[in-house]
């Protein structure tokens, strides 16, 4: 408590106080007031997410049909003879799951401050996540090339995210 109390500290405020914290916020980075005008563009990643989670569902949907993997098993048992070819489909989709709150989120949160790149970093995740569909079509190897491209997405907004953090926690511009 106290070394974040006093990185907040400024000449003026000796001794450190949560007086002088809350007086000397002020100095530090503040998200806008309103919505960016470009904001809007944040939610085109998610109309195409949306629309990847319904393919991929019904991807999962077929192969449970096709294979005769029955609920509650989340995956082919090993013994199954298609084992490999529903669990491709399988981990495609619940890979998919595993990210995509996580990038939306961030998409949304740094849009706040950088809309445009925001929208291109989640562009390049979610149109990378199409191309990772071809996982589903039974070969692990074919996960590579859309797990790889997805990462310049979501790096991206790791390093928007981690700028914001640090301009609003050292108030530097």
């Amino acid at each position: 408590y106290r070394g974040w109390l006093k990185h907040f500290q400024h000449q003026h405020c000796k001794p450190a106080s949560v007086t002088c914290a809350v007086a000397c916020s002020t100095m530090l980075f503040e998200l806008p007031k309103t919505f960016p005008s470009q904001y809007g563009l944040c939610f085109v990643p998610m109309g195409f997410a949306w629309v990847l989670n319904i393919i991929q569902t019904a991807m999962v949907v077929k192969a449970r049909l096709k294979y005769d993997v029955k609920y509650p098993l989340l995956y082919a048992p090993p013994d199954h003879k298609d084992a490999t070819a529903f669990n491709c489909v399988q981990r495609c989709h619940q890979n998919y799951l595993e990210t995509v709150n996580l990038v939306m989120m961030s998409v949304f949160t740094t849009g706040l401050v950088y809309p445009v790149s925001a929208f291109r970093a989640g562009m390049a995740w979610v149109l990378s996540r199409y191309i990772y569909v071809a996982y589903a079509l039974g070969n692990p190897e074919y996960r590579l090339p859309g797990v790889t491209l997805s990462h310049i997405g979501d790096f991206w907004l790791v390093g928007m995210t981690i700028r914001i953090g640090y301009k609003a926690f050292f108030g530097s511009s």
